[in-house]
């Protein structure tokens, strides 16, 4: 055959590119249909919309009204927290429940859609410090917000429309927790300043808490005054609705409402005592500009770069955010959010909302615990809630001008603090698992007192950090008499009763991949070297391997697996004397049952092991595996290069290099009679 006909053979024959080949057949007719339903599940609204009964329309009129009602304030206050001036918190809520309305993931009429979106605290805080990060290299505070916002768009998209959401699951539960209860104190610490009506506050939590107390003898008792005032009011409310909110629903809306009374009662006052003293009010006013929807404008490139990086934290920060909150409420109304398509609809509305001045924006844990509660029927309901922030961007800012700084930090203030999770959530994790409570520990500690962005990377360097070194140090265990029975309950054999004495069994306890293929390899030789004797030692009445033996043109200098050997035997009380000597070695079996997957450092390992223990025990010895999935026989018979250092030492009663076997019959089969021993000594 000629090289041309060889290089065919070899394509036809090779099992990635007939993969590749049968995948592409079986699929690429499917592409168009495929193709369509792709994008019908992008936007939702054309599935459910024409089944939509004009029954529900009052239901998603009041929940809509509801929200708007609760977005307002909320946005003028987390505007506030991200540096920007509060007229661009409103600018930044029209979009995204009107967009919701269209990508809005819907399961069903009788099961209300939850997710509501908009500016956060969290949101506010990680966009404030890329504000104060850039501010004074000419940028305008909402043009950098904007940017961030452009490149969450941008992230989740990526990860929403090529499915690709399930990245997020490797940050773990208690380590979001510890960021998010840090990041909600550092929140309610710097609104202190404005709390107390004091002039300057520091960069870092420290400095935060040292300048409080370093002005607090001049506070402003003025806006100290209607600061708490406001905390009581909106507490008092609250607990109105919690205690008789299900009986008397009219104190439900009251208590939903609550920002908006008592932004609108403190602003009246605000405006009485303040109107005539405008350029020097009793205490520090908002002062909101009317702007009006802001037209789409090119962002700025050089700034885009400038920020690209830093908008990692604050796209981590926004998905996994709206993904909890989504998961939260689908698994307290019994059913599982589209992972992907929420991303997607988060990745759409920053990256559009970033052309109309928007700062980044994701789904709110209060807002959606009240539209569940509103009795919402359809994502229509978004329409009401932006025609409620239309109507106070073009009719109520001048208004919002006279809001107390005071009443806005109050309104944060008590917001965000429900967010701080208790201390028994953190002893759950003490007791559960230390290896988590020291992910949220850490989590929290630096989010807390070094950076919020560090404290998001640490965080999520950590976790998979974890994920490897649990994979690294995944365990092997060596199978002996006194716990084979408890291994092996449901494979009870009565030829079988113990391991041999000429055989040594090992069970894997996860896949064999690159972090781990060494350490397997490492603990596998390790106690072939402890338990057995090697070929120099079958006839030898050493207490012990002579590193001596090998002429010195044979032995290498840095010989110490002697040395070594010795040390292992030491710890494990195994001697190989006269007396008692250690049994020669015939087979080694490796019981893969558990072993999901194997990569190529995997095969090369196994090699490695094969090699060793020939080198060992004598080129008759076996390594057998055993409880193969299909999924790594196929990896086996693949893998060429391990396949032919294999054959090139096979024995001739294997009938084939590997033995897939049922793990009784490989026990079984490696037993061998003294005489067997003896004659091929």
């Amino acid at each position: 055959m000629n090289s041309r006909g060889k290089l065919v053979k070899a394509i036809r024959d090779d099992a990635n590119i007939s993969r590749f080949v049968d995948f592409a057949s079986s699929q690429l007719p499917k592409l168009p249909k495929a193709t369509a339903k792709y994008l019908a599940e992008k936007a939702p609204i054309v599935q459910w919309i024409p089944k939509y009964s004009l029954s529900w329309l009052w239901s998603d009129l009041v929940a809509g009204i509801t929200i708007g009602i609760l977005l307002v304030p909320q946005s003028l206050a987390y505007a506030k927290v991200a540096n920007i001036p509060t007229a661009y918190g409103l600018i930044s809520s029209w979009l995204p429940t009107l967009f919701y309305a269209i990508m809005g993931t819907s399961k069903g009429f009788d099961i209300p859609i939850h997710v509501t979106a908009g500016p956060t605290a969290i949101m506010g805080l990680l966009t404030g410090e890329i504000v104060t990060g850039l501010i004074g290299e000419g940028y305008t505070a909402q043009a950098i917000a904007s940017a961030a916002a452009f490149w969450v768009g941008i992230y989740s998209l990526i990860l929403g429309l090529f499915r690709l959401g399930f990245l997020l699951d490797f940050i773990p539960l208690p380590v979001l927790s510890g960021y998010v209860s840090a990041a909600a104190i550092t929140i309610v610490l710097q609104q202190l300043k404005e709390l107390f009506g004091e002039s300057k506050k520091g960069s870092s939590t420290a400095a935060v808490i040292r300048e409080f107390f370093k002005q607090l003898p001049e506070t402003n008792w003025r806006a100290f005054l209607v600061g708490i005032s406001c905390i009581v009011l909106l507490l008092s409310l609250q607990f109105v609705g919690r205690k008789w909110g299900k009986k008397y629903r009219a104190l439900w809306y009251l208590s939903v409402a609550r920002n908006a009374i008592v932004l609108v009662l403190v602003t009246a006052i605000s405006w009485g005592v303040n109107k005539s003293r405008r350029s020097d009010p009793l205490f520090g006013i908002s002062k909101v500009k009317s702007t009006g929807i802001i037209p789409p404008k090119q962002l700025d490139s050089v700034l885009l770069l400038k920020v690209a990086g830093r908008s990692v934290a604050v796209f981590l920060a926004a998905a996994l955010e709206h993904l909890a909150i989504g998961k939260a409420f689908g698994r307290r109304h019994g059913y599982v959010i589209e992972q992907d398509q929420e991303l997607s609809y988060i990745g759409l509305v920053n990256m559009f909302g970033s052309f109309f001045s928007s700062m980044p924006v994701t789904g709110g844990f209060s807002r959606t615990a009240v539209n569940s509660e509103s009795g919402v029927k359809s994502p229509l309901s978004g329409l009401a809630t932006t025609a409620c922030v239309l109507v106070s961007i073009y009719k109520l800012t001048d208004a919002f001008y006279w809001i107390p700084s005071a009443t806005l930090s109050a309104i944060i203030i008590v917001a965000v603090w429900q967010i701080i999770l208790p201390f028994h959530v953190f002893w759950h994790y003490w007791k559960t698992s230390f290896a988590d409570f020291i992910g949220s520990m850490v989590a929290f500690w630096v989010t807390l007192f070094v950076d919020v962005e560090i404290g998001i990377a640490v965080a999520v360097g950590y976790s998979l950090v974890y994920v490897l070194l649990r994979l690294a140090f995944s365990g092997v265990t060596m199978v002996t008499t006194d716990n084979f029975s408890k291994l092996y309950q449901s494979q009870s054999n009565s030829k079988v009763a113990a391991v041999p004495d000429d055989a040594m069994l090992f069970m894997l306890q996860d896949s064999v991949l690159y972090p781990n293929a060494a350490r397997i390899t490492r603990q596998i030789t390790d106690a072939i070297y402890t338990y057995s004797s090697g070929m120099d030692e079958v006839f030898s009445a050493a207490h012990s391997i002579n590193e001596t033996s090998a002429s010195a043109t044979e032995r290498l200098w840095n010989d110490t697996k002697g040395r070594h050997i010795r040390a292992l035997r030491k710890e494990a009380g195994t001697e190989h004397t006269e007396e008692s000597p250690l049994p020669r070695l015939c087979a080694v079996i490796v019981d893969m049952a558990r072993v999901a997957h194997v990569d190529a450092t995997a095969m090369q390992a196994f090699a490695d092991i094969r090699c060793i223990l020939r080198e060992w025990a004598g080129p008759d010895a076996d390594l057998r595996f055993v409880g193969l999935n299909e999924r790594v026989k196929d990896r086996f018979k693949r893998s060429d290069d391990y396949f032919q250092s294999l054959k090139s030492n096979e024995s001739p009663r294997d009938e084939g290099y590997i033995v897939f076997d049922v793990l009784q019959t490989a026990l079984y089969n490696s037993q061998r009679t003294d005489e067997d021993v003896h004659a091929k000594q």
